[in-house]
């Protein structure tokens, strides 16, 4: 274990590129546009000549997603719940309307309609986990106002917030943001409410065109722009968020950035019918991390590192149905991420080839069915060590692992080989390679099927293409395998494969 720790700490990895269909762009940045000084940085002078004090954009973007999941069992057995090979479709279309005033501030709306079809759920009502066949739901998703003063930026209502890298939070919120740009520092701070209304119309999660539709409405793929789309985003429920970031300016081509964020869960009742029945859910975290970004010696060498500590409160397990013996207990969790990415010089004119590598690690919980998609009511032990964030963080299409427990170690290569030619210029191939460990070999992650007192969870691969002919046309696929380790039981040790393929449109 002390030479697997080892290998760990010295692949201090690498900058996220997986590409979400609906948020991926191939075009590479000019090189004069990176890494200025923030000490340099001047707001955009405005034009004494006419200004269009009123101008508007609007239309409808529409993506089309079929996932294909196929998992190969070493031996057969009657689990066709995990069987998707007839495919899911999910269509998402958002009409957007925005409004420019002065040609400075921006006055958004987006809806969202998302339809899905998915054939291959099993037969019988009760195996279908509430799912039925066909539905579709329907949102507000942005309806927000961006006032900006030139070194200050405000958004109000309801958007896209991200802090950091986007591990500690990505979601969508009702609120506030500010950002602010000084000499020597920028500042951002948050102020956000998620959750259900009292009319579905304008609720975060929307309303589902299908009533009898009973499960959650996030569904297993949340195709999102700006997110990956093989992570898993945890539902906030109803809570309140508080967070703050300050980033320094940059000194010999790096920076540093702090991060803080307390959560206020707004569900503290105990349960009142079975399986929670008497059970406090609540859960309230503090996240404190820090952030190192730049490059070394040469823009052509960047990297991205950064570090999570969670405390705060959350509830222990409960074994009964009396309220009264529901104990909070204290959360004591960090997460590691780091990211190293090289644009080779080599063949640069032909393929501009790309070298990138990453790892991450969290702590899990101290059980065999450790269950790191529930924050509260898990843990036996007097502290909980699972590290649960709000965000996002990719980790294999195939597998589509939580970070907790497990040590996540990624190799990979992207080449854009038609950029010489105009239609093939936004062409690129991404493939990675990557190793799963778990921390504690005594205990569980996020698949339950790994069952044995082994590290070894597994390796995968994934392979991406993304292609925007133009831009309003994008074209994406993914395609993810895993292979299980000696963590997997033979009967429960299966196989892996994940077909992604998406077009994108914007009219």
């Amino acid at each position: 274990m002390k030479k697997y720790n080892t290998v760990a700490a010295v692949a201090s990895a690498v900058l996220l590129f997986f590409l979400a269909p609906t948020g991926a762009q191939a075009q590479e940045e000019p090189e004069e546009d990176k890494f200025v000084p923030l000490s340099e940085l001047k707001p955009l002078e405005k034009t004494e000549g006419y200004r269009n004090p009123h101008s508007y954009q609007y239309g409808l973007t529409a993506s089309n997603t079929l996932i294909n999941i196929k998992k190969n069992w070493v031996k057969e057995k009657a689990d066709y719940i995990q069987d998707s090979r007839k495919g899911l479709f999910i269509g998402n279309y958002r009409p957007f309307f925005r409004y420019i005033w002065n040609e400075q501030h921006v006055f958004n709306i987006r809806g969202r309609f998302e339809y899905r079809y998915n054939p291959s759920l099993p037969d019988s009502p009760t195996l279908r986990n509430k799912e039925v066949v066909s539905t579709g739901n329907y949102s507000v998703e942005i309806l927000s106002a961006e006032l900006d003063f030139d070194r200050h930026k405000a958004t109000v209502g309801r958007s896209f917030y991200r802090m950091g890298r986007g591990l500690l939070f990505a979601n969508f919120a009702d609120g506030a943001e500010y950002a602010g740009n000084f000499r020597y520092f920028q500042v951002k701070a948050q102020a956000l409410y998620s959750g259900d209304y009292s009319g579905c119309t304008i609720s975060i999660a929307g309303c589902r065109t299908n009533t009898d539709f009973e499960t959650k409405a996030k569904g297993t793929f949340d195709i999102v722009p700006g997110r990956p789309v093989d992570a898993a985003v945890p539902d906030p429920g109803r809570r309140f968020f508080l967070g703050a970031e300050i980033q320094s300016a940059s000194l010999y081509g790096s920076n540093i950035y702090l991060m803080a964020l307390y959560s206020r869960d707004m569900s503290r009742d105990a349960g009142t019918a079975n399986p929670n029945l008497g059970k406090i859910f609540a859960f309230d975290p503090v996240y404190l991390g820090v952030g190192l970004q730049g490059y070394i010696v040469s823009p052509r060498l960047r990297y991205l590192t950064e570090g999570i500590l969670q405390q705060g409160k959350t509830y222990k397990k409960n074994t009964t149905s009396d309220a009264n013996n529901n104990e909070q207990i204290p959360i004591n969790a960090w997460a590691v991420t780091a990211d190293l990415n090289y644009s080779l010089p080599y063949l640069e004119r032909l393929l501009k080839p790309g070298l990138v590598a990453q790892y991450a690690y969290a702590t899990g919980r101290d059980a065999k069915t450790p269950a790191p998609n529930n924050p509260s009511q898990e843990s036996t032990s007097n502290v909980d060590n699972n590290f649960y964030s709000f965000g996002v963080y990719s980790a294999g299409l195939a597998l589509q692992p939580r970070l907790a427990n497990l040590h996540i170690i990624r190799l990979g290569a992207q080449l854009r080989p038609l950029h010489r030619y105009y239609w093939g210029r936004n062409f690129m191939v991404a493939i990675k390679y990557t190793i799963y460990r778990k921390g504690n070999a005594d205990y569980g992650f996020s698949d339950a099927d790994a069952k044995e007192n082994k590290s070894e969870v597994g390796s995968g691969w994934d392979i991406q293409s993304v292609w925007d002919f133009r831009s309003d046309l994008k074209f994406f696929y993914a395609y993810g395998y895993f292979t299980p380790g000696a963590a997997y039981r033979e009967q429960d040790a299966k196989s892996i494969h994940s077909h992604i393929i998406s077009l994108n449109l914007l009219f």
